[in-house]
């Protein structure tokens, strides 16, 4: 099941799980749950419903939801609402219900993934009125355990376990606007937890766990429940009025990996300080980015032939923004992502360079690009992928290149630049200019001579290089040069032609 459409069903169950004045009664939040579900391609069956004084109970309740090449089941079992007296309404499930989902392949192959949701003590309020509804919600504790896979091609033994737990999970969701589901969301995480194990039978099968926790996440995320159906592509979805904006941030993050195979030991483990994360479903496309900051990370074991290295980074992040619903026009694309402040392990800089004469200044690398594609076809939909070979969706009408940047060892590298795209032969013709610039590339190269890293005919060999595209610039050991590629195809390096 692809990521989105997984991620958009749980969104709505944990939307629908999920004070202000006037009143709301249990009748009217079970009618906005069933309507609400009902959005979302769910069919509700339930044994029976039982009122008691004011009290309402749905026993025996189940949700269904169709997927791609399947469906999906969520056995909620009792689900109760309760009249508070002030207003607002209580709702209670049972602590522990069942996720089933089942899918066909594409030659008739069968399979099963079943897991158990736990949500003991959880406290969910309805308040507000139909016109403005609010739930708040409280979870102590969130797991997903008891992962099982079923199926004609999968072995009956699956020797993996794997769990997922939250705990201090609370906010609220909120209606703004009945009409469109227009909807605002807040939510804290105190700490979620991720482990998997994974243990064969025999050495040769090999073994190995993987442990996350990230502490104090928060999120706020505004939007616009659209049209959804099981079949449906982001495309499709987007054009069903789906919307979402959302910004986040977490505390400290930690994992690692320990892995055992017949051919030695592989341990990997890094922490990161904070973070930050974005993500969006807009008019014409999906945008996603984020920085992670103070990172550490080390890798070990008997299949790195080193000791334990260790390296650290200030920062890295990226950020991408894509079009994905066709139509003629171009529409806007972002591409950037960034390392800052890598430093290297000083055992690999002392093979290299145990004198320490070459600069071992934190390295910096940030490429920040833009521009505009024309969406031809809907690369989103199940069909697309799974074509025999899957034509190009699209084209790209131009290329910014509003930043680049890369230090290491003493020397910088920067440049910008602005390309358009002719398409009318089939592979995407550049014509524009890009201009670069080189900051301490001879005094590297002659130390690396020094070093007899590099042998002096093939350093002069580079330099003749550079002198055919670059050109002195106005500081120390500086070379520019501007790139332009015209529209008949010829390139020139500061006006000399070179193609």
């Amino acid at each position: 099941m692809p990521l989105f459409r997984t991620l958009t069903l749980t969104s709505a169950i944990a939307l629908a799980a999920g004070p202000a004045l006037a009143d709301v009664t249990p009748t009217e939040i079970w009618d906005d749950w069933q309507s609400l579900l009902a959005n979302y391609g769910a069919e509700l069956s339930f044994d029976r419903t039982r009122n008691q004084g004011d009290s309402l109970s749905i026993i025996g309740l189940t949700a269904s939801f169709p997927v791609v090449d399947g469906t999906s089941e969520w056995n909620v079992g009792t689900l109760t609402f309760n009249d508070n007296g002030d207003g607002s309404v209580t709702i209670l499930m049972d602590d522990t219900t069942q996720f089933t989902v089942n899918m066909t392949g594409p030659e008739g192959q069968t399979g099963t993934v079943g897991m158990t949701l736990a949500l003991p003590g959880a406290s969910i309020i309805a308040s507000g009125s139909m016109d403005a509804l609010r739930y708040d919600f409280d979870y102590p504790t969130m797991e997903l355990t008891d992962f099982t896979i079923e199926g004609d091609e999968i072995p009956e033994d699956i020797p993996v376990e794997i769990s997922v737990a939250t705990s201090a999970l609370t906010g609220f969701l909120e209606f703004t606007d009945p009409n469109t589901r227009d909807y605002i969301s807040e939510n804290t995480i105190g700490l979620l937890t991720m482990a998997m194990n994974f243990s064969g039978e025999t050495a040769e099968e090999g073994s190995g766990t993987f442990n996350l926790t990230m502490k104090d996440l928060d999120q706020t995320t505004t939007g616009t429940m659209g049209v959804f159906a099981a079949n449906m592509s982001l495309a499709e979805m987007i054009e069903g009025g789906t919307r979402q904006v959302g910004t986040g941030t977490h505390g400290e993050v930690i994992y690692d990996l320990d892995v055992t195979t017949p051919d030695g030991t592989f341990q990997m483990a890094a922490a990161a300080v904070s973070g930050e994360i974005m993500g969006a479903i807009t008019d014409g496309g999906i945008a996603y980015g984020g920085t992670t900051n103070d990172v550490t990370m080390s890798i070990g074991g008997s299949t790195i032939p080193l000791p334990p290295l260790t390296f650290k980074m200030a920062q890295s992040g990226g950020t991408f923004a894509i079009p994905v619903v066709p139509g003629e026009d171009p529409q806007a694309f972002a591409l950037a992502f960034s390392m800052i402040g890598l430093e290297i392990d000083d055992m690999l800089w002392g093979m290299v360079d145990p004198m320490g004469q070459i600069p071992r200044d934190p390295i910096n690398l940030v490429v920040d690009t833009s521009g505009n594609l024309t969406i031809l076809e809907d690369f989103t939909a199940p069909e697309y992928a799974e074509g025999d070979v899957p034509s190009m969706p699209g084209t790209i009408e131009d290329l910014n290149i509003n930043a680049l940047q890369l230090s290491i060892a003493g020397a910088e590298l920067t440049g910008d630049g602005a390309l358009t795209f002719d398409n009318s032969m089939g592979m995407p013709m550049p014509a524009g200019i890009v201009n670069l610039a080189l900051t301490g590339g001879n005094g590297l190269l002659d130390t690396l001579v020094g070093m007899g890293l590099v042998p002096e005919e093939q350093a002069t060999g580079v330099r003749m290089m550079l002198g055919l595209f670059a050109r002195p610039g106005a500081g120390e050991d500086t070379l520019e040069s501007t790139i332009e590629m015209k529209e008949d195809g010829s390139v020139l390096a500061n006006g000399q032609r070179i193609r």
